[in-house]
């Protein structure tokens, strides 16, 4: 595997020039080419829960006067930043605006009279989009033992037909994506979920963070033990996971002392500790000196060096021209790019060596019917 830094010192290494402002360049080329080969060659997805919010009540610290826009809620509002259909006393309807956080509850349209401090909230119907967020693949909700899957709604128009009245249901039907403007990046359920707690889950490609970690090899000694998931750093001042969901580190212990794999990284959450994704399977390490902490591309280690050889081909085109060199680099990547294709078409690797397959079942079909014996 090449760790964001290998991969840095390679590129700049390769073009001659080591200044720090190469390495900088290096590493955003970098950066947006390990982006482009995700968007088509490999699954950067992952799953992200919220439950329903069904009809409830809420309470005011005051009426409403005639012609009010604004309310206060007793408690600050704990559910997502949304508009959700509000019943007034003296029988107004409104979308209300609920801010994360705030008591301040306002809408567009004023009152046609007084109000008392209790409102009715229908059921949520936007959700949030997951922080991390780039492109939806599916959209479920599970009720009890059931898990249904939610249709798209491509335009505005479609959406607003379907929602000319409130209709609130468990079972959904369809889903519209607002990535912007009054909804912020939230999606609308329709029907609207009219119970709490079921379930929403969002299947989806999430946005890469930056490779910017540099390697970890100094200062202090690793420990971990064989079969087990923890690492225990002695005088070490291992950088501390921020984000676990970004958390994209993994560690090696090098031979003799260790296996010379690399190991996932599931959190760091001390300066002196490491949890792994799987427990190592080499030698028990005890006080190794020889390890490194690097961040990996999600791109499969096989075709990690792609990361650097686009950059130089443009470094070499652009910057630096040097035609044979732009040329060589480029062949280089498009040889990796035909091997990515291939490789990328399977998630298993299927060794036949027979030259044909027999596909018949012999348990179901009669073999060699009327053969003598």
């Amino acid at each position: 595997m090449k760790s964001f830094t290998t991969l840095k010192n390679l590129a700049t290494n390769l073009s001659t020039n080591t200044s720090t402002q190469n390495a900088s360049l290096m590493a955003e080329l970098i950066n947006t080419e390990h982006r482009y080969l995700l968007q088509k060659y490999f699954s950067n997805e992952t799953t992200y829960a919220i439950p329903t919010a069904g009809g409830t009540t809420a309470t005011l610290t005051g009426s409403l006067s005639t012609a009010a826009i604004t309310g206060t809620l007793t408690t600050a509002w704990t559910g997502n930043t949304t508009k959700i259909q509000v019943t007034f006393s003296n029988t107004n309807i409104r979308m209300v605006n609920f801010v994360n956080g705030s008591t301040l509850i306002f809408w567009d349209v004023p009152l046609t009279a007084t109000a008392t401090s209790s409102i009715t909230l229908g059921g949520q119907q936007y959700y949030p989009l997951p922080p991390n967020y780039s492109k939806l693949k599916s959209i479920t909700i599970t009720i009890g033992n059931l898990t249904w899957t939610l249709g798209q709604v491509f335009t505005t128009q479609e959406w607003n037909q379907l929602n000319v009245f409130p209709y609130y249901a468990d079972i959904p039907k369809n889903f519209y994506i607002f990535p912007g403007g009054d909804h912020g990046a939230q999606i609308g359920i329709w029907p609207i979920p009219s119970t709490t707690n079921n379930t929403i889950t969002f299947s989806y490609k999430f946005r890469v963070p930056d490779l910017s970690i540099e390697d970890y090899t100094t200062p202090g000694t690793v420990s971990v033990t064989t079969k087990t998931g923890i690492v225990t750093g002695l005088t070490t001042s291992f950088p501390l996971t921020t984000n676990i969901q970004n958390e994209s580190r993994w560690i090696q212990f090098a031979q003799p002392t260790g296996d010379n794999l690399w190991y996932q990284i599931t959190s760091i959450p001390s300066t002196t500790s490491i949890l792994l994704y799987q427990p190592y399977q080499g030698i028990t390490v005890a006080a190794s000196s020889t390890y490194k902490i690097g961040q990996m591309p999600i791109l499969m280690e096989d075709f990690q060096d792609m990361l650097v050889y686009k950059p130089l081909y443009i470094y070499f085109s652009s910057i630096n021209k040097d035609p044979e060199k732009a040329q060589n680099f480029k062949d280089l990547y498009d040889e990796r790019l035909e091997l990515l294709e291939i490789y990328s078409g399977n998630n298993t690797i299927n060794v036949n060596l027979r030259g044909s397959i027999n596909t018949r079942n012999e348990n179901v079909y009669v073999m060699d019917v009327g053969a003598t014996p």
